[in-house]
């Protein structure tokens, strides 16, 4: 009796005085599936963190069935508290054709809440939706500049498409030393995107742009 008392104590204490990070450090010890109570506490306490994080247990199906329902509402709640990358997941599975929630609109809404808080990896997303008018129309001025916002962030798949951006003269005037700048450093680190724009667009015989004239933007860090 002293030992059960002892134990719900100690598991009462657990489940309401732990941190997501401690929750974490749990879980490396003993196993997803015994953390999983301790994230689900959490959950109920808004932590957007632990919402994300179960979410993604359950799209892996790490150490227990695969359940993307589950996960979907987990996402939808840490969305609706600001969470930009549950937002941002939120939006690739409303992309996926694997699954039953496939919405183009939805997914695009959902990119723009997070790019609308300076995401990097939505505001990529949401230029690429306007480039090919992908559930709204086509806008290359309003792509671009999403693609320098998530630039200045140094997000690399942004600068790749700058560069196509620059190279092709979509949105901005043709400008293929600058699509140079924008490329290379993608084609350095294997981008798939920036290789293809670099070949593509023949950008190793244009000389960097470095003038730089413009106010709006910043050369991307090395």
């Amino acid at each position: 009796m002293i030992k059960f008392l002892f134990s719900s104590l100690f598991l009462f204490n657990y489940l309401f005085a732990y941190t997501f990070s401690e929750v974490k450090e749990f879980e490396k010890k003993n196993g997803t599936l015994k953390s999983i109570p301790f994230y689900k506490e959490l959950v109920k306490k808004n932590d957007t963190n632990a919402m994300f994080h179960l979410a993604t247990i359950y799209i892996q199906g790490k150490e227990i069935q695969k359940n993307i329902n589950k996960a979907k509402e987990l996402l939808e709640k840490a969305s609706d508290l600001n969470h930009n990358k549950s937002s941002y997941v939120l939006g690739k599975l409303y992309l996926s054709k694997k699954t039953h929630f496939y919405n183009l609109k939805k997914a695009y809404n959902s990119f723009v809440k997070a790019a609308n808080n300076n995401y990097a990896p939505a505001q990529n997303m949401v230029g690429q939706f306007l480039v090919n008018g992908i559930a709204v129309e086509k806008d290359y001025k309003l792509a671009v500049k999403l693609f320098e916002e998530a630039s200045k962030q140094n997000f690399i798949e942004a600068q790749c498409n700058l560069a196509f951006m620059y190279a092709s003269g979509k949105g901005v005037f043709p400008n293929f030393g600058r699509a140079h700048v924008f490329a290379k450093k993608g084609k350095e680190l294997g981008n798939k995107r920036c290789i293809k724009v670099w070949n593509d667009f023949n950008l190793a015989k244009y000389p960097e742009d470095k003038g730089w004239k413009f106010n709006f933007y910043t050369k991307p860090s090395n």
